[in-house]
């Protein structure tokens, strides 16, 4: 019911849409990206750096996207992220054979348009549906985005490999078009008309929300070093591994290995939908430890079928868990702050991943290729640690009280509840 009652809502259904169409684009970008660094000859620590500018650019502008999501409608927003990167996709395939330092500034740069639409997404997603509808919405967006990062990722490997990474860009240009056009039409509740606080006053209250819930700052914190310790070897080694500048057999797995992770996140966004756990931080704790396997399959020598298997496992465990959080903070922040918050989850967790991008190669050169991958999968175990934090295991903690967002409970708001988050309504406020 959950399910079809949010398919209903035509904001909805335009936001969905939209989201696929970008996500997908935003998969064949780094592909082409990555395959013409590597076979222009360039280093695998070139390619590190450039992926870094793209985290270095979130970690930078996020907190400042959260608060302009929070003070413009999200719609706008959203739709001159879009543009911009439709600008600097197509400045990219019109740049004859590209240098590293081109590739790095379109990058970065498209890290800082994602670091103001992504708060802004996850607002406006609260903002259009009822309150009961969130689980499902939540679920269907996170679906949403792997199908669209499956799309992507076939259809960059496949442009890359029968075409070209110019072929690849135009394709994405023509992605970002498509999510600009369908996003514009999104129409949010009204807002009421509130006087605003001075930029660095809101970010401190998007801080203060954090800071006083342990578990969410625990929870962020296991994010930057899951991030730091496995995610970033893995973005760096697997086309390290499997790209050459010679066409190497194993150069159509880059691509195919990324659309298995989304594949395991679609799985694991469908599964999500139908979840109600009482422990939503234990079930998002475990859901993690499965990327352990990531480092393991990169180890030489390279199985595909292994690799594969262990990405999709990895892709499924790593959308129950951001599912579960979602969930967990939509409904204990007032919603006028969620998106200062969803903005400093992804700064305070994105914080140490270029660096670690940046010295994967490094590293791993040093201490030997498996010593180092080994280190990598020991360190998935991290989350079990997080589960002694008080309230962690549940969501919850004192100052929660025993309401959420709009007077709702941690989930979505019991069947019968039509009551919707308004982004500046004064008294959207939790029991505190």
């Amino acid at each position: 019911m959950g399910v079809r009652g949010v398919w209903r809502e035509r904001p909805f259904r335009l936001l969905w849409c939209g989201l696929t169409a970008s996500v997908a684009a935003d998969h064949i970008f780094p592909i082409a990206v990555v395959v013409s660094l590597l076979r222009d000859g360039h280093s695998g620590s070139v390619v590190g750096v450039v992926l870094a500018g793209r985290l270095v650019a979130l970690v930078t502008f996020a907190v400042f996207g959260g608060v302009w999501a929070d003070r413009l409608p999200r719609r706008v927003v959203m739709t001159a992220s879009q543009c911009s990167l439709l600008l600097i996709v197509t400045v990219a395939a019109l740049w004859p054979s590209p240098e590293p330092v081109v590739l790095g500034v379109a990058v970065f740069l498209a890290g800082g348009t994602e670091a103001f639409f992504r708060p802004a997404f996850q607002a406006c997603l609260a903002s259009i549906l009822p309150i009961r509808l969130h689980r499902a919405g939540i679920g269907l967006t996170s679906a949403s985005w792997r199908l669209g990062a499956v799309a992507g990722s076939v259809t960059g490997a496949l442009a890359v490999m029968l075409q070209s990474t110019q072929t690849a860009l135009w394709l994405a240009a023509a992605g970002f078009m498509t999510g600009a056009l369908l996003l514009r039409r999104v129409q949010e509740p009204p807002a009421a008309h509130e006087d605003r606080l001075p930029v660095s006053a809101e970010i401190r209250e998007g801080v203060a929300e954090v800071s006083r819930r342990p578990w969410m700052a625990t929870v962020i914190s296991v994010t930057a070093l899951h991030q730091t310790f496995i995610v970033a070897p893995a973005q760096v080694l697997l086309p390290v591994t499997t790209v050459s500048p010679y066409r190497s057999p194993l150069e159509g797995m880059y691509g195919l290995t990324l659309a298995a992770l989304s594949l395991g996140g679609l799985i694991g966004a469908l599964v999500a939908t139908r979840l109600s756990p009482r422990r939503p931080g234990l079930v998002a704790m475990v859901a993690l430890l499965p990327y352990g396997l990531v480092p393991l399959a990169l180890m030489e020598p390279i199985v595909p079928g292994w690799v594969f298997t262990c990405y999709l496992l990895a892709g499924i465990g790593l959308e129950i868990s951001a599912i579960e959080w979602i969930v967990g903070m939509l409904g204990t922040v007032r919603a006028d702050r969620q998106a200062r918050v969803a903005s400093l989850e992804w700064m305070a967790a994105l914080s140490m991943t270029p660096f670690a991008l940046a010295l994967t190669v490094p590293l791993s050169d040093l201490l030997g290729r498996a010593p180092f991958l080994a280190a990598s999968a020991a360190s998935a175990l991290l989350p079990l640690l997080a589960l002694l934090v008080p309230g962690l295991i549940s969501f919850r903690s004192g100052c929660d009280g025993s309401s959420g967002t709009n007077g709702s409970a941690s989930g979505p708001a019991a069947p019968g509840s039509e009551s919707r988050t308004s982004p500046t309504r004064k008294d959207a406020r939790p029991a505190n």
